[in-house]
């Protein structure tokens, strides 16, 4: 077991220790003396400053949508309730950056907001909904990201013990003042974790502003430095940055989550009974939920549309359909290699992960090996690190080796998404060794069974769904990774999915149509793959936190 532990340990060191160091390191020694020279370009200082407030707004917007949702889903009884819990999954289905492009069909200046409103007669002139990009990109990571803290708060929400809210209501307290003194405080670290996930998702998204068109933030500074990545500083610059501030508002959310341990979170609990209401609330509540879904899947409905419209040019809908690009996905020679890699990449993907993963939960949980803690560490870290950071340093570090991006990205792409999504597997998993009774292996042990078969014939078996679940969440996540998945690949025959929707839209012709047919492919696999996981593991529902 100590052979396995310094082996993983190894390879953290290796693919996530050393490149962030040697980025911080070169970056460091080339971004502090030129530092002020970058940031007195005027372009370096607007990309920095719309990529804060960008995060800053999308983080607060999602804040109004996720909480009154998380509220209403948990406290309030109405009829199809377990439906809407799970529907509100859809939106995370779909990046942005896929969205993009049916996305300018619905809000450009002749699309079809706009001409549904110039025909019914409420304005006389187009709305420029899109302005310069950046509102396109503002709304879509607002319908993309508020899941993320939706989830979150509703799983804190569920660790409430009822009876803290009974005891406040036999005492006096009317819910206004139960939600300010208990059920607030009790929901805030679910909250600050996803707040984080959704600000760092926001600050570093590159595929939606390169889909739009629009350079002025500091995700695409950093992509486009990548061409003259050793001549041009301010990539070190806006990297660094990026960096810093990832590191301080993980750390810093970690540190108040460790100090948020209020009395009421417990093991045995007893839930709550949800509130029934009349049946004209249930009317409006039933609305509201309709009008919301509506909205958050408006990005998935364009690009569905869009992968089916063969004419769509100033009319609300498409005056003419296709079956054509979905075909054209299995022959056009940029969708059909980018499908076939991106769903090798992602099996493998999945299973190291869950070869890894199952490793690790070994270690943390059923020895008592010096260091362990360090190994965690390393596990939970890329959730820290953005995704471009990473594909970053990777591209500086491993540049001239033999394992060179630029001559063959497949190694570093695979090993990128396994670091990205390991550690959410590891959670599962731990959580379920966690739930096995240790004395069936110990009995298995004393009948004679070694350590290994012990594992094979008892261990594995028990973890099976959460096994199956953690290799699906991979897989599916894998196909739609795009920040990596731009900056590390260059070659046409290695393209995945994300590069290749990339590469699709930016042509003319039938380029768009064919990406959002393989966009609509991936968002299948992702949506498919999530009911799968909601089966397996039945839970009502999911966290993703730091």
């Amino acid at each position: 077991m100590k052979i396995l532990f310094f082996f993983i340990l190894f390879f953290f060191l290796v693919f996530t220790g050393y490149p962030v160091l040697f980025l911080f390191w070169k970056s460091t020694n080339i971004s502090f003396h030129l530092f002020p020279v970058v940031w007195s370009n005027i372009a370096v200082r607007e990309s920095f400053t719309n990529s804060i407030l960008l995060a800053i707004f999308v983080t607060i917007a999602t804040t109004f949508i996720a909480f009154p949702l998380a509220l209403l889903m948990h406290f309030v009884k109405f009829p199809g309730k377990n439906f809407w819990r799970k529907i509100f999954l859809l939106p995370l289905v779909a990046p942005p950056f896929v969205a993009a492009i049916g996305m300018r069909h619905i809000l450009s200046r002749f699309g079809t907001i706009n001409l549904i409103l110039m025909k019914s007669g409420l304005i006389e002139k187009p709305v420029d909904f899109l302005g310069t990009g950046l509102t396109g990109i503002f709304i879509l990571q607002v319908l993309h990201l508020y899941p993320i803290i939706y989830l979150n708060i509703l799983s804190s929400l569920e660790n409430i013990d009822s009876s803290c809210i009974e005891s406040a209501e036999n005492l006096g307290a009317s819910f206004i003042q139960s939600f300010r003194k208990i059920i607030f405080p009790l929901a805030l670290p679910g909250y600050f974790a996803g707040a984080f996930l959704v600000f760092i998702w926001s600050l570093t998204d590159l595929g939606t502003p390169l889909v739009f068109d629009y350079p002025r933030l500091i995700p695409v500074m950093i992509f486009q430095s990548l061409t003259d990545i050793y001549s041009n500083p301010s990539g070190y610059v806006c990297v660094i940055i990026v960096f810093l501030i990832a590191l301080l508002l993980f750390f810093s959310t970690r540190y108040f989550l460790s100090k948020m341990s209020f009395v009421g979170v417990v093991r045995y609990k007893t839930v709550m009974e949800p509130v029934s209401v009349s049946l004209p609330v249930k009317i409006i509540i039933s609305a509201f939920l309709c009008v919301l879904l509506l909205i958050s899947i408006l990005p998935h409905i364009s690009v569905i549309i869009n992968s089916f419209s063969q004419r769509w040019f100033f009319t609300i809908l498409p005056d003419k359909w296709t079956f054509q690009y979905y075909r054209e996905v299995f022959s056009h020679p940029v969708a059909k290699i980018s499908l076939i890699n991106s769903t090798l990449y992602s099996i493998i993907t999945g299973l190291f992960i869950v070869i890894i993963s199952i490793c690790i939960g070994l270690i943390l949980t059923r020895t008592n090996i010096k260091g362990k803690n360090i190994l965690e560490s390393f596990v939970i870290f890329p959730m820290a690190v953005p995704g471009i950071v990473f594909a970053f340093s990777y591209v500086l570090a491993f540049s001239n080796t033999f394992l060179d991006p630029r001559n063959f990205p497949v190694f570093l792409l695979i090993i990128s998404y396994i670091l990205r999504r390991l550690p959410f597997a590891v959670r599962a998993i731990v959580a379920n060794f966690e739930q096995i009774d240790v004395s069936s292996e110990e009995s298995a042990l004393n009948l004679g069974a070694s350590r290994w078969r012990t594992i094979k014939n008892i261990t594995i078996p028990m973890l099976k769904n959460g096994i199956i679940a953690g290799f699906i969440f991979s897989f599916a996540f894998s196909m739609m990774e795009v920040s990596s998945s731009l900056i590390l690949v260059s070659k046409q025959e290695y393209f995945p999915i994300a590069k290749g929707i990339y590469q699709l839209a930016g042509r003319i012709t039938d380029g768009p149509y064919i990406a959002s047919a393989l966009g609509v492919i991936g968002m299948f696999l992702t949506f498919l793959s999530l009911l799968i996981i909601y089966k397996l593991t039945g839970k009502q529902n999911i966290s993703l936190s730091v």
